[in-house]
């Protein structure tokens, strides 16, 4: 049974705090980033141009939380891009290897170096970005079909706080803490209201699980409007599972019969569909499952149900009692 995180009354300091989620953020956008390279392959595949790719980007970002997506050439230039700048234009970017000119985003040209069969990622704590010094997190990886840079990143509205001198807090997690009303909880270099910042964790796990599940279902629609046989797709699910903390991918119709899955062998139905409730067509709507254990692992699950292809998307993640996110942590280290 999972105790009542209520009991739990380690002391958090708020680095412990700072450290949990931005190990939360790398891991969910690591597997944003995956997915979306898989998405602009089979775009590309189907002979999609690049405004039409972007509109499905744009669609993405307009419906969940992820801020930005950027996809360049093999040079490094940006030509796929959701930024746009004051006018409406979109934001013409290239990266740079060179520190010195580019201090946030050349740590990301080091991908443009890695073959597409290999599984190179690039996590990044929330920073200064050059083209308008506003606070993002980035999370990048290599192109699957061809040398390219697939970056994700969220946007993080830093508040400035009065914190102990010998203390570590992130822009992230002042920021995040703040957009939930929080403020108190970095008034000290510790607490041991764990309960609430675990609440505050799963919501935003939730979130950050929904992109996932969303740009699944948009891959997914794309790969087979490209023509790819559902082996193909099974085995890119079962690539993007291997090398993410996106442990389980399954794609099913609107009545649950699956369609893909990273998981073999594949399950004839989809799980947990009696909690995903009405369905509305046209309707992006998100379904956020109950934890549940699985051994040394407890697990949390999300399903999305994509109007457009009209399917549902479900996504697992595995979580280790050393997460602050899991309902069993005990300040674990």
């Amino acid at each position: 049974m999972i105790q009542d995180p209520a009991e739990v009354m380690h002391k958090l300091s708020l680095g412990d705090i700072a450290r949990s989620l931005d190990r939360l953020l790398d891991d969910q956008m690591t597997g944003q980033a995956r997915l979306a390279a898989h998405l602009v392959a089979a775009a590309e595949a189907d002979g999609r141009s690049p405004k039409q790719i972007l509109r499905i980007l744009e669609r993405v970002v307009d419906t969940t939380m992820l801020d930005e997506l950027w996809i360049t050439d093999g040079d490094g230039k940006a030509y796929l891009t959701t930024v746009r700048d004051a006018s409406g234009a979109l934001v013409e970017f290239a990266f740079n290897p060179d520190p010195g000119a580019q201090p946030q985003a050349s740590k990301f040209y080091q991908l443009l170096s890695e073959s597409p069969d290999s599984n190179a990622v690039v996590v990044q704590e929330a920073q200064n970005r050059e083209i308008d010094w506003e606070i993002f997190k980035y999370v990048g990886v290599n192109g699957i079909d061809r040398k390219r840079i697939v970056q994700v990143g969220n946007a993080l509205a830093f508040e400035e706080q009065g914190l102990f001198a010998d203390t570590y807090a992130s822009p992230v997690m002042t920021a995040v803490l703040a957009a939930f009303g929080e403020y108190d909880l970095l008034d000290a270099a510790k607490t041991t209201r764990t309960h609430e910042v675990q609440t505050v964790f799963e919501a935003i796990l939730a979130k950050q699980m929904a992109i996932n599940a969303t740009l699944a279902a948009e891959f997914v629609l794309m790969a087979d409007w490209a023509g790819w046989s559902a082996a193909t797709i099974d085995g890119c699910l079962c690539r993007i599972a291997d090398h993410s903390p996106v442990k389980e991918i399954v794609v099913a119709s609107h009545d649950g019969c699956v369609l893909n899955s990273s998981l073999e062998p594949a399950p004839s139905g989809l799980a947990r569909l009696d909690d995903t409730g009405p369905l509305e067509v046209g309707e992006n709507q998100v379904f956020e499952h109950r934890w549940e254990t699985a051994g040394d692992h407890v697990t949390k699950a999300v399903t999305v149900f994509h109007p457009v292809s009209n399917c549902l998307a479900q996504v697992v993640g595995y979580f280790d009692d050393s997460q602050l996110v899991s309902p069993r942590y005990r300040g674990l280290h």
